[in-house]
Parts: C-alpha cells; sequence; structure tokens
C-alpha cells in the first residue's frame, strides 16, 4: 500500500467507504453483533496501513483521524469530540465493525476503552529509525523539536504533554534543545508516545494488543488473522492483506540518530517487540 501515491489512496479509501455503505445497508447488523475497534501509537508507525487494511474489508465503517469524529480549535480539528457525540455517532452506524484512528487521543486509551461500546485498542508501533525518517520527510526538520517542546511545557496545552509522568519528561529535559539533531528529537517522540504504552498500564489491560509493523508487512494475513481473532471477529472471507508490498519493510537511517539517543530508544524497543511477540487473547465478557 505505500506505493500507492497518497491521492490515490485516498480515491481508493473514499471507494472502499462506498461499497462498504451499501453492503451495511443490506446487511444490517443488530447492537449486539457490533464491534469497536481503535488504532493508537505514534504517528509514522502504519496506523494507515492498518487503517486501510480493515477498510477492504466490506463490513467496517472506518473513521480517519480527520472525520465526523473530530473537530475543535486544538490541531486544526484533530481532537476527538467528547466521547458521548463520539459514541452516539457510532451507534448509529450499521456497520459490524467500527474503525477509529485517534493517534493525538492515545493516552486516553483507558477512557476510550470505557466510552465507547465494546472496543477493543490496537496499538501499533514501528523501529524508531524508520519512524524518525518517515516523520522527517513528511512533517520536515523542525517537527521533532517541535513535538518535544510542546510536550515538555505543554504551552499551549496540547495532546502532547497529557498524561505524561515526570520521568519522562526528565528523560526528555537532559536531550531537549531548540537546535537538537531533528532525527534524535523524532526519535525521542516516539519514545515518549510508546512509553505510554507501560506507563499508562496497557500491557496488563485485556483489551489492548500491541502490533509490530515491521511484523505486519513481513506476514500480513498471519498478523491481521491474530488481530481479528482478540478482537473476537470473524475473520473476513477473503485476503483484505494483498496489496501490501515489500518494500513497505524499510529500516531507516540509524546513523542519523547519535549513540545516546540510540540507547534510550532501543530499550524500549526491546521490551515492545518482546511484548508483541507474546500471543494474548482478550477476556470476552
Amino acid at each position: 500500500m505505500r506505493s500507492l501515491s497518497k491521492s490515490l489512496r485516498h480515491g481508493r479509501q473514499r471507494t472502499l467507504r462506498v461499497r462498504n455503505r451499501v453492503y451495511h445497508a443490506l446487511r444490517m447488523s443488530s447492537p449486539a453483533e457490533r464491534r469497536t475497534i481503535i488504532i493508537l501509537g505514534c504517528q509514522r508507525s502504519g496506523t494507515t496501513l492498518m487503517l486501510d487494511l480493515f477498510a477492504e474489508d466490506r463490513r467496517t465503517m472506518i473513521y480517519p483521524e480527520f472525520s465526523a469524529l473530530s473537530g475543535g480549535a486544538e490541531d486544526r480539528g484533530l481532537r476527538l469530540r467528547k466521547l458521548p457525540e463520539v459514541r452516539a455517532q457510532i451507534e448509529r452506524v450499521r456497520a459490524p465493525i467500527t474503525v477509529l484512528k485517534p493517534l493525538v487521543e492515545s493516552q486516553h486509551a483507558h477512557s476510550l476503552l470505557e466510552g465507547l461500546p465494546d472496543a477493543r485498542v490496537v496499538w501499533m508501533f514501528r523501529g524508531f529509525e524508520s519512524v524518525a525518517v518517515s516523520n522527517i520527510n513528511y512533517f520536515g526538520t523542525e517537527n521533532g523539536a517541535r513535538d518535544l517542546r510542546l510536550l515538555l511545557t505543554n504551552d499551549p496545552p496540547n495532546w502532547r504533554g497529557e498524561f505524561v509522568p515526570d520521568s519522562t519528561r526528565a528523560v526528555l529535559a537532559d536531550h531537549y534543545s531548540a537546535d537538537m539533531n531533528p532525527y534524535d528529537a523524532a526519535a525521542l517522540f516516539w519514545w515518549a508516545r510508546n512509553r505510554l504504552f507501560f506507563d499508562l498500564g496497557l500491557d496488563e489491560h485485556p483489551d489492548v494488543h500491541l502490533c509490530e509493523y515491521e511484523a505486519l508487512v513481513a506476514a500480513p494475513r498471519r498478523v491481521m488473522n491474530s488481530i481479528y481473532d482478540f478482537c473476537d471477529v470473524d475473520r473476513p472471507a477473503r485476503d483484505t492483506t494483498t496489496r501490501i508490498h515489500s518494500e513497505a519493510r524499510d529500516r531507516g537511517a540509524s546513523s542519523a540518530i547519535t549513540s545516546e539517543v540510540e540507547a534510550v530508544c532501543e530499550e524500549l524497543q526491546a521490551k515492545l517487540v518482546d511484548y508483541s511477540s507474546t500471543p494474548r487473547t482478550a477476556v470476552i465478557e
């Protein structure tokens, strides 16, 4: 899917949404049969790929970051609306599976699980080197330092600094400077966002699944089947992963990140990989 241009991908998303709505109208599901899947994690970690894979399943209604569920003044309307509004919108959907990707709300995973109907979380993570390179290429060389500054100062109040523990802030403050290496900054932001997975206790939550991007592109059908199983949803009748190409497996430029920051990130990455490789099953009530 990464080989598709952005405009082609958006065009395919629109086509799939229309096709899926027709399917939902013809085969309306009951509320008891419905599931909400929430894609969380750090930006540039394969979350769009995961959303696209779910979009290929005609049983889904998908909501990307900018959608009917988002709004407000902060970050150009990127924040989710109030949870009762989001829930009301989802409950009006006829689709058996509703999938949303509110990345800037990853720190609110517990509230999302509690506030949305029959919800499961899929937390995506990707190698920090690849994320740092992708961040710089997509958002620009100043983005990483800007993210860290906003996280540390919370001025103006923003999603980056919400629920960040003092221990994380202390590490970031030791490395931060306005003119720091942009790849270091992007890698440290990856570190801060993915540390939330453990800081929030999501590793102990039965309805949260950790998915490694590199594992997904290496064996997409196997990984997606495991996610469907975790979410207690029947697997799709056809393979929805055929559009993934092998060139998605890039690792980034490790030489651009200093050894000090690399050591910080490698420790967390090893912990994430170790956790994600251990099979887990959600608790089905």
